[in-house]
């Protein structure tokens, strides 16, 4: 199981989260209790411990293995009572008239709230949030495993690529067309028996022109000559923890356009993790990447460019696949514990798509590469 995280005290007033926690990342890291169904998180600092209200079917599960110490079961508060109810009913027990609810709190849930006299408050980025940018240990290490398991499912797919036969523009495997469904099933297949699942989307496997479309998963034939960027992102089914990494290679010999776009890739992410570093802020690192790649010709998403490099930097990972602090333009210092990708790529419709991304941990005075995976573009 995940190790138990110390936590801080979130807020100088009461918050109350109502949520299931197999997507919601804050009540996982709030609880460690994985649940399907929602249930309810108060902490009350004038409390010692912050109380857990899940289902009685629930109940025994979550004493065991949450690391909230004060678990109560709904059923002590009413047969079949309605959520409302039962929050009302805790919050008067523990003389509360006044919460701090997340962005994402249920309308109705709080309209109803406010009906029983309770002053609701909604904040747009809870503490929990805000904890969560900055990863310890425990945390960390499970970072790596699910890094581990993304680079071999890469290596997977690359090896597939690699072994193909070539007739005419297609890749060949025993005969038949070499498909991005294919490489998938490939992919899917080792990260699950890695203990990983793919909670994040379908990997990408996305060749040629198609490529061009950063998020575009893939479909149809894998070509020879042809870029194909390879997108990985995988959650560890047990500790919860994602990785997120992307090579792109070529089958044979790649266009003049399409060196020329990874060589130019290679130098903004070579550039970007050196420069990566505890106080430098998240716009810095952007616009080191977007500098290089105007230096070269190439459009930018910071210069409204619709082709070329046309998404930010990178972003923060952990629970969730995507989540702060953002590598864009913003004025977020980076700090020592953040685990953050580097991914600069660049998009032309009429060639293709080039993207290369690594994990790092920011440290004092530079950077940790979690991504150990070799880049080559001629497999």
């Amino acid at each position: 199981m995940v190790a138990a995280k110390m936590k801080t005290k979130y807020n100088s007033k009461p918050l109350l989260l109502l949520s299931e926690s197999m997507h919601n990342a804050d009540m996982y890291y709030a609880t460690r209790f994985l649940s399907a169904d929602p249930f309810i998180y108060l902490h009350y600092p004038r409390k010692e411990e912050d109380i857990l209200i899940v289902s009685q079917m629930e109940y025994e599960r979550a004493r065991k293995e949450s690391i909230v110490k004060e678990n109560r079961s709904s059923l002590d508060y009413g047969y079949d009572i309605k959520t409302e109810e039962l929050i009302v009913k805790v919050l008067q027990e523990e003389s509360i008239n006044t919460i701090e609810v997340p962005r994402y709190f249920p309308l109705f849930t709080a309209e109803e709230l406010k009906k029983s006299g309770i002053e609701v408050t909604a904040v747009e980025e809870v503490l929990i949030t805000k904890e969560r940018e900055i990863k310890d240990e425990p945390e960390i290490s499970y970072l790596r495993k699910a890094q581990r398991a993304c680079e071999h499912a890469v290596e997977t797919a690359i090896a597939v690529i690699k072994k193909s036969a070539v007739k005419g523009n297609f890749l060949l495997e025993n005969g038949e067309i070499l498909t991005s469904e294919r490489i998938k099933a490939y992919i899917e297949h080792d990260l699950i028996d890695s203990g990983c699942t793919c909670d994040g989307g379908e990997p990408i496997v996305a060749c040629g022109e198609r490529a061009a479309d950063p998020h575009f998963t893939g479909t149809g034939s894998i070509l020879a000559n042809e870029s194909i960027i390879i997108d990985i992102f995988p959650r560890l089914k047990l500790e919860r923890y994602y990785a997120d990494m992307t090579r792109t290679v070529v089958k044979d010999e790649p266009g003049k356009k399409i060196k020329e776009m990874y060589e130019a890739v290679k130098h903004a992410q070579d550039a970007a993790l050196a420069f990566v570093k505890e106080g430098i802020t998240c716009k810095e690192v952007h616009n080191l990447v977007c500098d290089i790649f105007e230096e070269r010709g190439y459009g930018t998403i910071r210069k409204r460019s619709k082709k070329g490099f046309i998404h930010f930097t990178g972003h923060g990972v952990g629970l969730d696949l995507h989540e702060n602090p953002k590598v864009g333009d913003n004025d977020y210092e980076l700090r020592r514990g953040n685990v953050i990708t580097i991914e600069p790529g660049l998009y032309d419709p009429e060639v293709g798509g080039v993207r290369l991304e690594d994990m790092v941990l920011v440290l004092k005075n530079g950077c940790e590469n979690l991504t150990r995976f070799e880049k080559k573009l001629v497999v």
